[in-house]
């Protein structure tokens, strides 16, 4: 079939119809496929910038080089030549840079403009130029840039760029604000995570550097071993270097007894995440001693692993305080009991002193008889001075001093002490001696401790020196912080000599080196002696010997006599009233005085005793001299009635008595009115060498 020509032309604007639109389908594919690869290669280029971004965290560098080297990607990125990283100053109202790169110095502050600062900004050379464009484009040096900020952050990415010759684009146009939208996110994210990781080192670093200095000891055990120590803890296991401690077991360093509970409060903090309270515990030094400790632990983390920190303050010191102080306190109980004892027990022996007493007074000095009651006197004597070492301790105990000769003293009690022993004894002293002002029990018991330590430390025989010299006040041996002259006493033993380590600690109440030993010989010497307002100090060389050296305050008195013949009482020139609540000592009172002459009448308490005063006074036949008896149970006792006699007669003359000789009414008798003094028990002569004294006055 013949086609027209028509029939031709249709089909000819038919095809070229389909071509058309093929040629557009194909023109907007080909337009769709240059978006989709422009869309992936800015993808592309925003994610490879991020990543290079991103890659800035693991370097261990400042902040600062940190947006230099985000500046160097934005540039390789951005095809630019000039960067400046920006923040945003409230106070200032204004961009100060805080970091540039291809620039040669930082711009000046850029104002901050109200709300005509735009968030985003790009300027080419067709932009119109405003006045904040212009500060930018000034900043940067460029009149090319980029301008982005990000409000929230108060950070900004100022870009420039000063090449023209741009064939395929403009330097810079809107879709690089996602690129620099993002890249500049990520780097604000990764100077915030560097800024918090340097602000944890700093505190990590105050952390550490607290902890070091800490006076506490602090250790952190993670997997039951020690990963931490610091110095205080160092010191308190025994050690000064960190290697012996860190990575050993804890229970290495507590004592084996409290393992058991120590794990447990370990595992109790780290399944239940608490603290403990406060507790003691025993840990175990390097050296295998033993040290008492106050600890609280509480859950912590070391290199993001379960730990736990525990604090711990040594209290062995305050322990052995507290163990001293229940001591001294048990000891002042017994001194306490003892002095509830010792008057009745006083008053006994004063019944037992005086009968002996009177029976040698009707014996004759020659006979056996006379021979046995001195011998029961002298027992009884040594019972007296048992109650005086009882009450060492004891509150109060202030010395009774009497000027006293030291040779008999120091040798009676040397040879009681060094009786059958291997210990030879030798003593000197000049002929020109002086006295001394001391308690003569609490002297003697000075010397006999002082004797019993160098006898132990010669337990195979040696020689015992004591040298006693005057020490003037212009001499080294006076040791006079009194300014006063002293006796100087010198005690030497050829022992095995006391270790330079224990010289400082033998003084202390109860420290020993001896199995057998309580610790409270020398103790009890030092305090008699600082009492005595003297000194003792000690020297010794170990394989040696130990020499101590005592120094007393000497006397300006002549020695007070240590008896009284009978010929030198006055037989029956006296009236004496003596108060006692105890009926022995009261008539063994009467019957001493009775036989020395004297005309003695007693009573019970002291109302009895002033109302016989009184009486006696105003029968004009008054008493010479009132002995009163410092305690009477459920009665008026010895002060009490003095201060009413002294009412009553201000010249009364009164001798205070005690079988409680550390009452500090006998150490300052006159202070309450008193003449003079007898402590029990007594025996006739001390009895009347203390009336006559007092009748003298």
């Amino acid at each position: 079939m013949k086609r027209t020509k028509e029939s031709i032309q249709a089909e000819r604007d038919f095809y070229r119809h389909q071509c058309d639109d093929m040629g557009q389908q194909i023109l907007r594919l080909q337009q769709e496929l240059t978006q989709v690869y422009s869309d992936a290669k800015r993808s592309h280029t925003t994610t490879s910038l991020i990543l290079k971004t991103y890659e800035l965290i693991d370097h261990d560098v400042s902040v600062e080089d940190i947006g230099k080297r985000f500046l160097q990607v934005i540039l390789s990125t951005m095809w630019a030549d000039r960067a400046m990283i920006l923040r945003y100053d409230k106070e200032a109202g204004a961009f100060t840079s805080q970091c540039s790169l291809g620039l040669q110095h930082n711009s000046s502050p850029i104002p901050w403009i109200n709300d005509t600062t735009p968030e985003f900004l790009f300027v080419n050379s067709n932009t119109e130029t405003t006045p904040v464009t212009g500060f930018f484009c000034s900043a940067i040096e460029s009149k090319y840039i980029l301008w982005y900020f990000n409000r929230y952050e108060g950070v900004a990415l100022l870009i420039g760029n000063d090449i023209e010759d741009r064939k395929f684009r403009l330097p810079f146009q809107e879709k690089d604000r996602d690129i620099v939208e993002s890249s500049l996110n990520v780097f604000i994210d990764i100077v915030r995570r560097k800024e918090a990781e340097m602000a944890l080192l700093k505190s990590e670093g105050k952390y550490r550097r607290l902890v070091q200095s800490s006076p506490e000891a602090i250790l952190v055990c993670c997997d039951d071993k020690l990963t931490l120590v610091n110095n205080a803890g160092l010191k308190l296991l025994g050690t000064e270097s960190s290697e012996d401690v860190i990575g050993h077991p804890l229970l290495d360093f507590i004592h084996p007894d409290d393992h058991g509970t120590m794990m447990k409060m370990i595992k109790n903090i780290l399944e239940n995440n608490h603290e403990t309270p406060l507790t003691e515990r025993r840990f175990k030094r390097i050296d295998d001693s033993i040290v008492d400790v106050e600890v609280v632990a509480i859950p912590s983390t070391f290199q993001d692993r379960a730990a736990v920190q525990i604090v711990a303050l040594d209290i062995t010191e305050r322990i052995r305080m507290e163990e001293e102080q229940a001591k001294v306190q048990k000891i002042e109980s017994l001194g306490i009991l003892a002095g509830g004892i010792a008057h009745d027990f006083n008053n006994i022996l004063t019944g037992i002193l005086g009968n002996i007493d009177l029976a040698k007074s009707y014996s004759e000095p020659e006979s056996e008889v006379y021979e046995f009651l001195q011998d029961a006197l002298n027992a009884s004597t040594r019972a007296k001075d048992l109650t005086y070492k009882l009450l060492t301790f004891s509150k109060g105990g202030s010395p009774l001093k009497k000027s006293t000769s030291l040779a008999e003293i120091i040798t009676d009690s040397v040879n009681f002490i060094l009786s059958g022993s291997k210990v030879r004894y030798e003593y000197s002293q000049p002929d020109d001696l002086w006295p001394v002002d001391i308690d003569v029990v609490q002297f003697r018991q000075v010397i006999e401790n002082l004797t019993i330590n160098a006898q132990q430390a010669m337990q195979e025989g040696g020689v015992l020196t004591i040298r006693a010299e005057n020490a003037y006040e212009e001499t080294e041996q006076a040791l006079s912080v009194n300014d006063r002259n002293y006796v100087k006493l010198t005690v030497k033993d050829s022992g095995i000599g006391i270790p330079e380590k224990n010289l400082q600690k033998i003084f202390d109440p109860y420290f020993t080196t001896k199995d057998k030993g309580n610790g409270l010989g020398l103790a009890t010497a030092y305090s008699i002696i600082k009492k005595h307002e003297g000194l003792i100090r000690v020297e010794s060389t170990v394989g040696e010997g130990t020499t101590f050296f005592i120094s007393i305050p000497a006397s300006d008195k002549k020695p007070s006599a240590g008896t009284v013949d009978k010929a030198d009482l006055r037989v029956g020139e006296g009236r004496i009233l003596i108060m006692d609540d105890d009926k022995a000592v009261r008539m063994v009172a009467v019957g001493m005085l009775t036989s020395s002459g004297f005309e003695a009448v007693c009573s019970k308490d002291g109302q009895e005793a002033i109302e016989l005063y009184t009486a006696a006074g105003n029968s004009g036949k008054p008493f010479d001299v009132v002995i009163l008896d410092l305690t009477v149970p459920g009665g008026m006792g010895g002060q009490e009635t003095i201060e009413k006699l002294l009412k009553i007669d201000p010249d009364v003359k009164a001798v205070v008595s005690s079988g409680y000789a550390k009452d500090p009414v006998l150490a300052n008798y006159k202070d309450y009115g008193f003449k003079g003094i007898i402590p029990k028990p007594f025996n006739i002569k001390e009895l009347c060498k203390s009336l006559l004294e007092v009748m003298s006055v």
